[in-house]
């Protein structure tokens, strides 16, 4: 059934707010990491051990393992019925738990390693790097857990059940949130709290797994029987899932990349660190919707040969994309001193901390629009079941990363590092861009320019109300203020930010979704 403009909506909206809600809880779970470990060494081990956990949590819960598995699976169920992509679905789970238990033994063998090829410069801080390899030992039984836990997600949302997919992942940030709070209470020092975390994370993983599992179990198509069966569609989906975990985990390789640059300077890590995570939150919202939702639709029509669809729907998600990364990317750069602030400096996390932190979330914040189309650009090839383009664009982008970091000024290795990153964002989403064009799959219209015109002028709007109404709010943010104040003022004046983008994309005509319905058909 092709996909018309309001489920694409309606669906990247409920994916879309599961993932803010999952954001939000990590932004309690950091506001407590910040106030108990700061930015001090203990910070920057626990840091980088939660690196690579999260670097594949991002890559499978934005849809990862749904690019390479949807549409097998679709085909599968499409030409021998819904029990035939069970079986399947079994026969993908029982290879992925062996690989994925292989695999996690492994990285607990070469740990020491590890922890060198993502973050080189603790080589010249024992202390750090003798912390972050144990840190790292017990937070990697997640990796299996959160592996198998999204392939059954991707089954959930090849059958158009997005919701508890969507919500599993906030389960993490709960359990952490206990285990910090649990350190708060009892008074642990740095070194033990960031310990009990590190186990948190494990228990946050298998909790993800029993909460899929128990879903499928419930409801239609049922959890699939696992067996060690090689089929024609298993070596399908090899052929295509090595490619595609690639060509989608390069967002994340940038900024392992990033991390690696920062490694340098001591503290650099968690401002990085901090940065991200509210980078983060829109990223989230629009990616890992687009991620998730758009695969299941191109991949529906690509089935059904249906060219002018794709086109219409890239369309669509594109303009839905941007009319969400503009905004927030110019809020981010303007506002990033008091959010940081508002959200981190207390405790350990001082003065310094947040001034370093907010220059690096202002270099994200460029990159934000342009992580967002390569997201939208890349499940064209992933839905016709060619990852190798994404991939190119993928290892394109990490060469400049490594290139701009190389080349970066070696004072501000956390802001050096946030900005290679989405320099090599831009890379990403305009080779991408090239491509589809190239390829006659998609390419710009006319019709495009008046809503990303209106878009851009509503974002400017936005940013002349903030500049205006900001100074005046200087005294509420400042760090002197009550926790509960500050916060109210700051959500108070995003609120306000985002009202003044709505009524102005409203005025200029950004916000037709009819208009955007016709936008991939011929004029006349």
């Amino acid at each position: 059934m092709p996909a018309d403009s309001s489920t694409l909506a309606r669906n990247s909206l409920v994916v879309g707010l599961a993932t803010v809600l999952s954001r939000l809880l990590g932004f309690a779970r950091d506001m407590l990491i910040a106030r108990l470990l700061g930015a001090g060494p203990v910070a920057d081990a626990f840091l980088v051990a939660f690196r690579l956990p999260n670097l594949v949590r991002r890559v499978l819960g934005e849809g990862g393992l749904n690019a390479p598995f949807v549409p097998v699976y679709l085909g599968v169920r499409g030409e021998s019925g819904p029990g035939a992509a069970r079986r399947f679905a079994g026969e993908a789970f029982a290879w992925l738990a062996l690989a994925a238990g292989g695999l996690t033994a492994l990285f607990l063998l070469v740990a020491p390693w590890l922890v060198l090829g993502i973050a080189g410069g603790f080589r010249d801080a024992p202390q750090t790097y003798a912390l972050a390899i144990d840190y790292t030992r017990i937070a990697l039984p997640f990796l299996a857990f959160t592996s198998l836990a999204s392939l059954l997600s991707a089954m959930l949302n090849a059958e158009g059940r997005f919701l508890v997919a969507a919500l599993a992942p906030s389960l993490l940030n709960i359990v952490l949130l206990a285990a910090l709070l649990l350190a708060l209470g009892t008074g642990l020092q740095a070194a033990g709290a960031a310990t009990l975390v590190a186990g948190a994370v494990s228990l946050g993983g298998l909790l993800h797994l029993v909460m899929i599992a128990t879903a499928l179990l419930r409801r239609r198509p049922g959890l699939p029987v696992p067996r060690l069966r090689w089929s024609p569609e298993m070596a399908r989906l090899m052929r295509l899932g090595g490619p595609a975990l690639l060509a989608a985990s390069t967002s994340q390789l940038v900024l392992l990349v990033a991390t690696q640059i920062a490694s340098a300077q001591p503290g650099a890590v968690s401002w990085l660190y901090y940065a991200d995570r509210i980078f983060q939150l829109p990223l989230g919202f629009v990616a890992v919707a687009m991620g998730v939702v758009l695969l299941p639709a191109i991949a529906r029509q690509e089935a059904e040969g249906d060219a002018a669809g794709r086109r219409r729907t890239v369309d669509r998600a594109l303009v839905l994309g941007l009319a969400l990364a503009l905004p927030a990317a110019a809020a981010l750069a303007f506002l990033a001193d008091p959010i940081v602030s508002v959200l981190f400096e207390r405790g350990r996390f001082a003065a310094l901390d947040r001034v370093r932190t907010a220059s690096a979330l202002a270099a994200f914040a460029a990159g934000l629009p342009f992580a967002v189309m390569a997201k939208v650009f890349a499940q064209v090839y992933f839905a016709r079941q060619k990852p190798s383009l994404p991939v190119c664009a993928g290892l394109a982008a990490l060469a400049v990363a490594i290139a701009a970091g190389l080349i970066g000024t070696s004072s501000l290795p956390a802001t050096s590092a946030a900005l290679a990153a989405s320099l090599a964002f831009l890379v990403q989403g305009s080779v991408l861009g090239i491509f589809l064009i190239r390829d006659g799959l998609w390419h710009p219209r006319l019709a495009l320019l008046k809503p990303l015109l209106a878009l851009i002028a509503a974002t400017l709007a936005m940013l002349a109300a903030l500049g205006a109404l900001t100074p005046r709010l200087a005294a509420w943010l400042a760090e002197p203020t009550g926790l509960a104040l500050r916060m109210l003022v700051l959500a108070g004046l995003c609120a306000f930010g985002l009202a003044v983008f709505a009524l102005a994309g409203r005025i200029f005509g950004a916000f037709h979704l009819r208009e955007l319905g016709r936008l991939g058909k011929p004029p006349g």
